[in-house]
């Protein structure tokens, strides 16, 4: 105990603290049940050398400080101890950078690429066994420590350097493959050994150096030997997040590789059935027969019932995939062993090629989407990327490039289109319609752009614009003095689960000092299925500042009669695919009839959309709709061309 409290002892405290954390490591690392391919592998060597490294370490400090391990072991002992300590030392180095490699999937398969690597440690080693037998590079002072003739301490510290700058630019080139604490990591582990070194020399101790190499082999325990993210732990091979990162790796790599993937019929409802090792035991016979058509390739499982074959090297569009299909359907009709039961399997296969197909990470998860949906039928053939359709992903692509730029490059603009009231004879409202235009496809319809731009979220500030356009207009020009009453808005759903919805739309509003009443808000038949409370919040707050709610599109949802007077707007729009419908059937007039009855009952207005012929007014305008907007009156325009519209029928 006076030992371990002596101040000049505190070598030997660390020294010994450092080996206790090596004992954790051990244990952690021999108790996982999976092992991760040459990742793990090298990690088990790494822990090894950690371990010698740290076991020489505490036995010179010893020797140094205690007569007991001085009378125990002899002076050659302690400088054979000394001299395997260096050595443990600069083959950390070796095979942290050989981690490093696994991490990153880079295989070293050409001669000289094993040789750059290899080269710097065996000439460390060599100068460390020659010093010892010849004392010509250096020679043990009385305490056994080393050291070295001018200039070969910097000599054997050279492959250290190496091995650190080659580290640090894989990081840099490879690292965005990681997670943001995986990165994290790894960079602390380079770090830590990084600042080892230096350490050592100014100490003349390895006791720092060979602690911080315990802690940094302690953070991969819990980050890249951790089995959780990367391993399935019923079948023991790697998860979708595993093949994510192998495909990202190989891409940033520039490496060819296909990816087959294998749907398995009805495999999640046979293993959903059975007991955990039940399941675990006809995975791996699947797995395990997997690993064995090609000695290159990495199962995965990304998906419940699918399996995914990466296979470096082979062409997507080569024979050697067909063949391999056909061995792997052939396989699955045979039986697999399940408890006592011998259970078989219809299997549909897809290829991805890479780079030739897919070059980037978003591209592998449209393509793979699509695959899955179309694996989902069964089918004689390899599934291709040229078997699929393509043309609607390239489109969605191209629209929403457009739509995330649409704002800054100037190519939105508001339309308005006029609204026609019986009852004064005059379009004392409009609708306000957003226009995309292309400046080499032309306009393009909101019934494109717009689910997209709900998706990448662009639609808020779309709709920003159109209502600061709208109040701009109002503003700026003549058109309340023509007879415009108010200008309908629409507000999509992903406006209105927006928490400072009703602020944002009130400070427009004040920003041109317009008044509430001149504008409506149009919501969606659907909003009434989904209401939340923060939906419910803006709707009323908005409504008590003195802004209306129109519900849009009503007749195309499902139409809840008994939830009509509960809804908290003032007019009802009858979408036009309904009103066409009334004047091609006899029964879908009736409906529409009773639709225009049932609202009027309850004190609300009605407008009519795509009135497209003059009988088809008459007959609106006859039932009691209140308000009617259609071709027949007018198309959307331009402002300028809306407020000459105003002036010259109002």
């Amino acid at each position: 105990m006076e030992f371990l409290t002596d101040p000049n002892n505190y070598d030997a405290c660390l020294s010994i603290s450092a080996l206790v954390l090596m004992v954790v490591i051990i244990i952690i690392h021999s108790s996982e049940e999976f092992s991760y391919g040459k990742q793990s592998r090298i990690f088990g060597e790494l822990v090894i050398v950690g371990t010698i490294l740290n076991v020489m370490g505490l036995i010179h400090i010893l020797w140094v400080n205690n007569r007991w391990m001085k009378d125990s072991l002899s002076y050659e002992i302690n400088c054979f101890v000394v001299m395997v300590e260096k050595m443990m030392s600069y083959l950390i180095a070796f095979f942290s950078l050989l981690y490093l490699l696994a991490i990153f999937g880079i295989q070293l398969n050409k001669l000289w690429k094993k040789l750059v690597i290899l080269l710097p440690t065996v000439f460390t080693m060599l100068i460390l066994l020659l010093g010892y037998l010849t004392d010509y590079f250096y020679y043990f002072d009385h305490n056994g420590e080393i050291i070295y003739f001018f200039p070969n301490q910097f000599l054997v510290s050279i492959g250290i350097v190496m091995y650190l700058i080659f580290a640090f630019y894989l990081m840099f080139k490879y690292g965005r493959a990681l997670a943001s604490e995986k990165s994290m990591a790894l960079c602390m582990y380079y770090i830590l050994m990084f600042l080892g070194v230096p350490m050592r020399i100014a100490f003349r101790t390895g006791t720092v150096f060979e602690f911080s190499v315990a802690i940094s082999l302690l953070l991969c325990v819990f980050t890249f030997q951790n089995p959780s993210e990367f391993v399935d732990r019923m079948s023991g091979v790697g998860t979708k997040n595993a093949l994510n990162f192998a495909v990202y790796t190989r891409l940033l790599q520039k490496k060819p590789f296909t990816l087959m993937e294998i749907r398995v019929d009805k495999l999640s409802i046979m293993i959903g059935s059975e007991a955990v090792e039940v399941a675990s035991d006809l995975l791996r016979q699947m797995t395990d027969f997997l690993k064995k058509t090609d000695p290159k390739a990495e199962v995965f499982i990304p998906r419940d019932s699918f399996f995914a074959l990466l296979i470096p090297g082979m062409k997507s569009n080569s024979e050697d995939v067909d063949k391999l299909s056909d061995e792997i359907k052939a396989r699955f009709k045979e039986p697999f062993k399940l408890k006592n039961l011998e259970v078989s399997f219809d299997v549909s296969t897809s290829a991805i090629g890479f780079p030739d197909d897919v070059k980037t990470i978003e591209r592998f998860d449209e393509i793979s989407n699509m695959m899955y949906k179309a694996l989902s039928r069964d089918s004689r053939y390899v599934l291709r990327v040229s078997d699929l359709n393509l043309k609607h992903i390239e489109y969605d692509k191209k629209i929403g490039n457009l739509v995330r730029h649409a704002l800054d490059n100037g190519l939105l603009e508001v339309y308005y289109q006029p609204i026609y009231s019986p009852v004064t004879g005059k379009f004392s409202s409009c609708e306000a319609l957003i226009r995309l235009k292309d400046p080499r496809a032309g306009y393009i319809s909101p019934a494109v752009f717009m689910p997209i731009a709900e998706k990448n979220g662009t639609v808020l500030g779309i709709d920003r614009f159109v209502l600061s356009s709208v109040c701009e207009m109002l503003a700026t020009t003549k058109a309340i003095s023509y007879g415009l009453e108010y200008v309908e808005v629409n507000l999509s759903v992903v406006d209105c689960i927006q928490t400072n919805l009703a602020e944002s739309i009130l400070n427009i509003l004040k920003e041109r000092n317009i008044g509430p009443s001149r504008i409506n808000l149009e919501i969606t038949e659907t909003w009434d299925k989904d209401v939340t409370s923060v939906i419910d919040q803006n709707i009323r707050k908005l409504m008590s500042s003195g802004i209306t709610f129109s519900m849009d599109d009503f007749g195309t949802g499902y139409s809840n009669f008994s939830r009509l007077a509960d809804m908290p707007v003032k007019i009802f729009k009858l979408d036009k695919s309904t009103v066409q419908a009334a004047f091609e059937s006899e029964n879908s007039y009736m409906i529409m009839y009773n639709m225009i009855k049932i609202i009027k009952s309850l004190g609300k207005e009605i407008v009519a959309e795509g009135v497209e012929t003059g009988e088809q007014a008459k007959q609106i305008i006859r039932l009691g709709c209140d308000h009617i907007q259609g071709f027949f009156y007018a198309r959307p325009m331009p402002k300028d061309q809306f407020l000459e519209f105003l002036q010259n029928n109002n």
